[in-house]
């Protein structure tokens, strides 16, 4: 029998923050969830109880960066457990994309072109998602978590 917690969606936001040029992206070497570990991904986490999107966004930067971004929302998609909120920034000025390192997950600049080989699969769609310039709502539907195998 499924109990009400197993039943409970969650909800996430995940950001991409881009230089100017568009050509490099800030990525995170997870830990946590273990599902995750050794993967690199865009910033985020869970939204929190009370929090809209933007906000969770917002906190999970700061967190993981000490810095500040302005984020746009670009896409939603559902997976196995929840929804996923995810946002793009481009940081308006030359040079290196500012980050502080936090946390013990490991923050590193990535050219868009050579990502690392080990990634979470979702991100050979999402950046490039991202990275265009569609400008409507894109919803989309993923059937398996995003782990490289």
């Amino acid at each position: 029998m499924t109990n009400q917690k197993e039943l409970q969606m969650k909800h996430f936001v995940l950001g991409f923050v881009f230089d100017i040029s568009r050509e490099q992206v800030l990525l995170v070497c997870k830990t946590k969830p273990k599902w995750q570990a050794g993967c690199w991904n865009g910033i985020g986490g869970k939204i929190e109880k009370g929090e809209i999107p933007l906000e969770a966004m917002n906190r999970e930067a700061a967190e993981e960066t000490k810095c500040r971004y302005d984020f746009e929302h670009s896409i939603n998609f559902v997976c196995p457990g929840g929804t996923v909120f995810v946002f793009k920034a481009t940081i308006g000025t030359s040079g290196r994309i500012p980050f502080q390192q936090v946390e013990r997950e490991v923050l590193d600049i990535w050219p868009v072109n050579s990502l690392p080989m080990k990634i979470m699969n979702n991100l050979k769609w999402l950046i490039p998602l991202c990275l265009s310039t569609i400008q409507m709502p894109i919803i989309l539907q993923q059937n398996t978590l995003g782990v490289n195998g």
